[in-house]
């Protein structure tokens, strides 16, 4: 189970048909969907049939769940709005509501080389640790390639309220901003389904 999201993770990005991203989007229209940033900073594609939250429409969703009487969806997202409408983090759920992955955007000034992501590699490993209570790391930083681009992985394992978490992060530089995606799964059952979805959300990804 722990090495798990590595293979899928490295499959995914190898199974990545060989085509641009217009192609790619006009291929897969009726499964997935395109985000672009309001500022068309960064976008990417995830599936249709995913829940995508950010400061622009989290009210909106939040009233929507609230009203459909959707309290599981509603607790969710609530736990969730401070941080997206101060941060400006993007979530998505999956249809579950057990996968979510994150996605917000860092100012640093300067475009890190993958010696530069490395040497990051403890200090985020180190923040992590200080966030998650009994995180164990399956890696503490390996470089991977998503296709015309490199990102810095870290993978861990925690359990949160008795329940094993499986967690990944990566960095992806741009020009100017660190863009940070972080994976989490609470079912076991669908880290196979969902992890292959993260790492087509990663090879689609575009960024200043």
């Amino acid at each position: 189970m722990k090495k798990i999201l590595s293979v899928l993770l490295a499959l995914a990005m190898l199974l990545m048909p060989v085509l641009s991203l217009a192609e790619a989007a006009a291929m897969l229209a009726a499964d997935y969907t395109t985000y672009t940033h309001a500022d068309e900073q960064f976008s990417f594609m995830y599936p249709n049939s995913w829940t995508l939250l950010n400061a622009e429409n989290v009210q909106s969703m939040l009233t929507l769940a609230s009203e459909t009487e959707d309290q599981e969806l509603a607790q969710i997202i609530q736990t969730y709005v401070p941080q997206i409408e101060q941060s400006g983090m993007i979530m998505l759920l999956n249809e579950t509501g057990n996968t979510n992955v994150n996605v917000i955007a860092q100012n640093v000034g300067m475009r890190a080389t993958d010696e530069d992501l490395l040497s990051l590699a403890p200090t985020l490993v180190s923040q992590l640790s200080a966030a998650l209570e009994g995180v164990e790391f399956v890696n503490e930083g390996v470089i991977i390639n998503l296709g015309d681009k490199n990102g810095l992985i870290v993978e861990y394992n925690y359990t949160l309220s008795g329940t094993e978490m499986q967690g990944a992060r990566v960095y992806v530089s741009g020009e100017t901003d660190l863009y940070i995606f972080t994976y989490t799964c609470a079912a076991a059952d669908e880290v196979s389904a969902t992890s292959r979805e993260f790492g087509f959300m990663l090879g689609t990804f575009t960024g200043k």
